[in-house]
């Protein structure tokens, strides 16, 4: 009985570097991605190559005259459909005719084969919709990014249904699927995805859908990129039941959608029409992913739906929570202005009695003293009485600045600002426009 290897052992990216097939593909697939690993690959030679395989031929010739592609005029030979649907799109279709084999996966591996196909295909159907929608120049190489985003996962589950069956165990408790993954196989099934697209040499934009289809990207994105996430956020979970990541998901249709200058009336069209697509496309390749067309239409529609939905009321709920921190830091403001006049105050009162108390010791002088040394006291008791004066100045300048609170920077994050430094500049400033310098500053300032 074969060994079943540790998580530790499997080295994934080893495997597909030194690996000559990856997922049992035919020969003649095999072939087109020995040829497509040149520079250059001529119509010719991919003609050929597919023609020598009857059923692939036929398969693809049934997809280029399909509804899906809606051709004005029938394809009859490969080379034909090679020059209507471009090199890059019959390589793809190749490749998926090939992997979309439910023989080559297992029943019980906690994935649902048909639903799985299914979510494939109209992620791919959604994602040339989306292209479409944005202006993105190339909507067929948006369609097989998206038919083979998730090749990483089907690599796993061809390779090691049970250790993906484990993770998906586990991610139905954690909520996280790509940790589980990691966990186990050292990567995510995306970045599987993209080193098989690079062993491929599929195109570079295709390459990166295929292995950022999962993450919220940022606005420097490649624009394929966010087609592909838009795609597959529009779309079911099939991994997991739980809609604890609901709100994540919201979020990342409004972001990726607002990058893509697409509106909600565009993706409310989009999701309405890609379930008949994606039907029609997954009949014409053979591919079972439904029995009722209405069945998967109404999925993605009220799918949508709920998006929306929520949408709505996380937009109601961001601007209520703006509007309460708004009323929080007005209260906040009011507050400080309240504890700022009673600080100032405290300052006005204090330069007050020492003008009044400096006045009385000059009248108690005059009364008590001779003339010689009432006049010897003078200077020092002016020195006071001036920097008292001073000292009001700066508070009645830093009350007319009540109303801008908001740019001033409070003491260690409280309502409290540090007049102490503030009142000191301003006073320092004062004098100077008065051309006065008073003799020992400090310790005046310490005696009011």
């Amino acid at each position: 009985m074969a060994k079943t290897p540790k998580p530790q052992e499997i080295d994934i990216s080893r495997e597909i570097s030194e690996k000559s097939e990856l997922l049992a593909l035919p020969e003649a697939v095999m072939q087109i991605l020995k040829a497509a690993a040149k520079d250059e690959i001529s119509i010719d030679l991919l003609s050929s190559i597919i023609s020598r395989d009857p059923a692939l031929t036929g398969r693809l010739l049934k997809i280029a005259n399909s509804p899906f592609y809606g051709l004005s005029h029938k394809v009859n030979g490969i080379q034909q459909a090679i020059m209507v649907l471009g090199i890059t799109t019959v390589k793809c279709l190749a490749i998926s005719a090939a992997i979309f084999d439910r023989d080559k996966l297992k029943q019980d591996i906690g994935v649902d084969i048909v639903a799985l196909y299914g979510n494939i295909i109209s992620i791919a159907v959604m994602s040339r919709k989306i292209a479409v929608a944005c202006g993105y120049p190339s909507p067929e190489d948006a369609f097989t990014c998206g038919l083979l985003h998730d090749i990483g996962l089907l690599y796993l589950l061809h390779h090691y249904p049970k250790e993906y069956h484990e993770a998906l165990m586990n991610a139905e408790q954690s909520g996280y699927l790509f940790d589980e993954e990691k966990g186990q196989f050292g990567m995510t099934h995306d970045q599987v995805g993209g080193l098989i697209a690079q062993k491929w040499r599929l195109s570079e934009p295709v390459l990166s859908g295929i292995a950022h289809h999962n993450s919220c990207g940022d606005k420097d994105s490649r624009k394929l990129d966010d087609v592909i996430r838009l795609a597959v956020a529009l779309n079911r979970d099939i991994y997991s039941t739980s809609d604890r990541h609901l709100e994540d998901k919201i979020t990342k249709i409004s972001v990726i959608s607002a990058r893509l200058g697409i509106d909600s009336r565009q993706l409310d069209d989009i999701a309405g029409a890609s379930a008949k697509d994606a039907v029609a496309f997954a009949k014409s390749a053979d591919i079972e992913i439904a029995d009722l067309e209405t069945i998967l239409a109404m999925a993605n529609r009220e799918l949508f739906g709920v998006y929306m939905s929520l949408q709505n009321l996380f937009r109601e709920r961001q601007e209520l929570t703006r509007k309460i921190l708004d009323e929080e830091r007005e209260r906040d403001l009011l507050e400080a202005k309240y504890v700022t006049i009673s600080t100032l105050s405290h300052y006005i009162n204090n330069a007050s009695m020492a003008i009044s108390g400096n006045c009385q010791v000059l009248k108690m002088l005059i009364e008590n003293k001779t003339p010689q040394e009432v006049v010897a006291s003078i200077p020092r008791v002016l020195d006071i009485i001036s920097e008292a004066v001073y000292k009001i100045a700066a508070v009645l300048e830093e009350l007319s600045e009540l109303n801008s609170l908001e740019s001033i920077e409070y003491l260690n994050q409280s309502k409290i600002i540090n007049f102490d430094e503030r009142i000191k500049i301003r006073m320092s400033k004062l004098k100077t426009e008065h051309g006065i310098v008073l003799p020992e500053e400090a310790s005046s300032i310490s005696r009011t």
